[in-house]
């Protein structure tokens, strides 16, 4: 069976990116939508440095942009 993948021009491209959440930082997936981005979290760190460095390892390893106060690092 072959199957046909299709690139739709509605398609939205996901990034990773670190945010501040509460006392901890947050290791997010970002999907763009209509209205407002869906932010889901995926891991907290106690340390900004570490929840970056996870944050770019984990976007290396899914072939996802790594983005940094809203601009690709």
């Amino acid at each position: 069976m072959n199957a046909t993948v299709t690139h739709l021009p509605s398609a939205a491209t996901s990034y990773y990116t670190v945010r501040k959440s509460g006392r901890y930082w947050a290791v997010e997936l970002v999907t763009p939508a209509h209205g407002r981005p869906l932010r889901t979290k995926l891991r907290s760190y106690g340390d900004p440095a570490a929840a970056n460095a996870d944050a770019v390892e984990t976007a290396e390893r899914m072939k996802r942009p790594f983005k940094s106060g809203g601009r690709r690092a």
